[in-house]
């Protein structure tokens, strides 16, 4: 017989189609699963639920939709370059010799840095999938691995782009009902991937049902060439080849026009916005405001931890809040709410995934616990979401549970020793920059 386990919060917000506000509210979990969600009077009462006291507001896990965690190895390097030198200068030469263990221990850092700021699932775009996959695993994050797709001088040894693909079917197939980790396809960029291997990228992940995942429009010139080529912008190339016909999700899309946005909206392509790293690297203010209104969801990323640095989402969202207002000059646009929405319920479809995102019956347990002491003074109940927004901080993360399993307790991640952690990234990411 399976147990329940209740929690009982002082605050409790959905984040679901009705958005609920419970205050305070019950969330029952059997096997990993949310059973119940209501008032006190609204749950029926089950004797043998094992009961536990939470303090704070209880929210959905946060969805970080872009990311490549491992490059915590990286954090700090090519400081002050745009995007195009910082991949080709810096970025590729050391990735040419990251080893499988190397990739491993980055991801445990990066998912329990993650883990710990509230990040319950991330989208993920790196080297080694099965590495990063038992890596993530071991830590408890929820991740999507989309393995690599890349054709470039240095990172021959990814094979060919017939066998990188072949590889990435197998390892979302081998992981077609794992309850934590999925296979994604991960060409990286119209600009980097020859238009046989794009389109071949596109059919597989239609034909499969697999999320394809890539990088679009980050810089300002990043589709000079194919424009020159083909005469179309990249989202109009990627539909002209059939990869939009896939599930899509387009990672940064700085630079859209309205046709692009347009091309999106049809084809139900979604966007990871990552401001911090789009004004890290000076890539430009992503069109944001349009793009929601044009139906394109719209998740907030972190990025890598070598472009961000950090991996922390409140920072993102008061970056995209600070950004969409700076591009509209408008103050009233995109607001704490939305923000949350782009973490959550708005990042889960954006993924694909409708059992995340949100507190509701039937949804994957992950759950964040934050502390709301210090987010003062409430004069409104809905003040507890604007202080949220401006005012928190991973730090504000008090307990987080996937898939009903409790990862972080009292602020700590509770699966690894992240000291340890620390400690060998710390001398990988010495050895990298010593032979740079």
């Amino acid at each position: 017989m399976s147990t329940v386990d209740r929690y009982l919060a002082p605050d409790v917000l959905t984040q679901d189609a009705d958005e609920r506000w419970l205050s305070p509210g019950v969330v029952d979990v059997i096997d990993g699963r949310i059973d119940a969600v209501g008032r006190p009077e609204e749950v029926p009462d089950r004797p043998h639920a094992t009961v536990h006291q939470l303090s704070g507001m209880l929210l959905p896990g946060f969805v970080n939709a872009h990311a490549h965690s491992p490059m915590v190895l990286l954090r700090g390097a090519g400081e002050g370059l745009p995007v195009d030198r910082w991949l080709t200068e810096v970025m590729w030469p050391r990735e040419g010799r990251l080893s499988p263990d190397d990739i491993g221990w980055g991801m445990r850092l990066g998912a329990a840095e993650m883990l710990a700021g509230g990040i319950t699932t991330s989208s993920e775009m790196y080297f080694r999938p099965q590495v990063m996959a038992d890596a993530a695993r071991e830590v408890g994050l929820r991740a999507l691995v989309a393995p690599p797709l890349l054709v470039s001088e240095g990172l021959d040894a990814l094979g060919t782009w017939e066998q990188q693909l072949e590889a990435a079917v197998a390892f979302a197939a081998a992981h077609r009902d794992d309850p934590l980790i999925d296979g994604v396809i991960g060409p990286h960029a119209a600009y980097t991937v020859p238009e046989v291997p794009l389109r071949e990228a596109g059919r597989i992940a239609a034909a499969e049902g697999l999320l394809l995942h890539l990088h679009v429009a980050e810089g300002e010139h990043e589709g000079d060439r194919i424009r020159a080529r083909h005469g179309v912008s990249v989202p109009r190339y990627l539909e002209q080849l059939g990869v939009l016909e896939a599930r899509v999700v387009a990672a940064h899309g700085v630079w859209l026009d309205d046709d692009d946005i347009g091309v999106f909206a049809r084809h139900g392509v979604a966007v990871a916005h990552c401001p911090v790293s789009n004004g890290k690297h000076a890539s430009g203010l992503a069109p944001v405001t349009a793009l929601r209104a044009a139906g394109v969801p719209v998740a907030i990323a972190t990025d890598g931890p070598a472009s961000h640095d950090r991996l922390d989402v409140f920072a993102e969202m008061r970056a995209a809040i600070h950004l969409a207002r700076l591009r509209e000059r408008d103050a009233s646009v995109l607001g704490p709410v939305d923000a949350l929405r782009m973490v959550t319920s708005e990042a889960a479809r954006a993924i694909g995934r409708d059992d995340l995102g949100a507190i509701a019956v039937g949804r994957r347990a992950d759950l964040v616990l934050v502390d709301t002491r210090r987010l003062r003074p409430v004069v409104e109940p809905r003040d507890l979401l604007t202080h949220l927004v401006w005012s928190g901080t991973p730090e504000s993360v008090r307990a987080v549970w996937v898939e009903g399993r409790q990862v972080v307790a009292d602020g700590e991640v509770t699966t690894i020793d992240v000291q340890r952690a620390a400690a060998e990234v710390t001398a990988r990411a010495r050895r990298l920059a010593a032979r740079a």
